[in-house]
């Protein structure tokens, strides 16, 4: 009776919002065909250079111990900071597939080398990876203490390559096999941005503060193009921008093109990565608001947009 009545006076519970899984895979599903094989061999590719990687380190002593130490120098905020970039590695890696605008440096996009790992970032945040997946309650209250990480990962990857998903699949026999842990990994992506945007962490609050959080990627600000003024005021100072040709201190920002002094735009880009005209977005330094930034343009593929 009450579904009835409810449903005569118009009122229907929305539909529930799509998962991450479910957004990326709508996403992929308007990746041409002919792309496919590429990306998959891509990702495979990048796949096998990590595993290696991790395993030059399981079986190196030296570097394990190396890799170990710097992460558990790290403060808390760190880690998370470093999770965050290791799991955006997959979105950017998916991203010039699912979204060729938000990539391409002649169409508006950017390049986001900043936010790629290199070593010695690139081990560490590879054993803090192979240490979530191998970490298990159980198994950690019964071991020793301090835990051998070493003897549990090495356990946890010898197990994943003898299973049925690691002998038939692991070598990447078909396109999705390569894509299914990078889709995976974007999806805790975005998962994981959402944790630390509700958590409050101290850089999320410096973000909303307008701290150094939410400034702009230092690449895009140093990419900016100079502009030539036209004797418009600037939108940040109010001040007019000299009539003129190019070095007359005066940049326009990428994608939207509005003009400001340079030193306005620096002190404006260096506490948020918008523009002050028109709220369109630059990429952002902090690997949270950049993950949430690119969600958005991969939610608009996902929705046909």
């Amino acid at each position: 009776m009450e579904a009835s009545h409810s449903h005569s006076n118009g009122h229907q519970s929305p539909p529930p919002a799509p998962s991450s899984s479910e957004t990326l895979m709508a996403a992929l599903l308007h990746v041409p065909a002919s792309q496919l094989p590429s990306l998959a061999r891509a990702l495979a590719a990048d796949s096998r250079r990590l595993r290696c990687r991790l395993a030059f380190l399981l079986l190196s002593p030296p570097h394990f111990a190396r890799a170990l130490a710097r992460l558990r120098s790290m403060p808390l905020h760190a880690k998370a900071a470093l999770l965050g970039r290791a799991l955006l590695r997959s979105l950017l890696l998916l991203l010039p597939a699912l979204c060729p605008a938000a990539t391409d440096a002649h169409g508006g996009g950017w390049r986001h080398d900043h936010h790629l790992l290199r070593q010695p970032d690139l081990d560490a945040a590879l054993l803090l990876l192979a240490m979530c997946d191998a970490y298990s309650p159980a198994a950690a209250s019964a071991s020793p203490s301090p835990v051998d990480w070493r003897a549990v990962i090495v356990d946890d990857v010898v197990s994943t390559a003898l299973s049925v998903s690691g002998l038939g699949g692991g070598g990447g026999a078909t396109p999705w096999a390569a894509l299914a842990p990078h889709v995976d990994a974007a999806a805790k992506c975005r998962r994981f941005a959402d944790v630390v945007v509700s958590s409050g962490a101290a850089g999320v609050a410096a973000a909303k503060d307008g701290g150094a959080s939410g400034a702009a990627a230092h690449s895009a600000v140093l990419a900016l193009p100079d502009a030539a003024g036209d004797g418009s005021p600037c939108a940040i100072c109010r001040e007019v921008m000299l009539a003129g040709g190019l070095g007359t201190g005066v940049c326009a920002l990428r994608p939207c093109g509005h003009r400001f002094h340079w030193r306005c735009a620096l002190r404006w880009l260096a506490r948020r990565n918008t523009c002050p005209c028109c709220r369109a977005e630059l990429p952002a330094q902090d690997a949270a608001a950049e993950t949430r930034r690119l969600w958005r343009a991969v939610e608009k593929v996902a929705r046909g947009g």
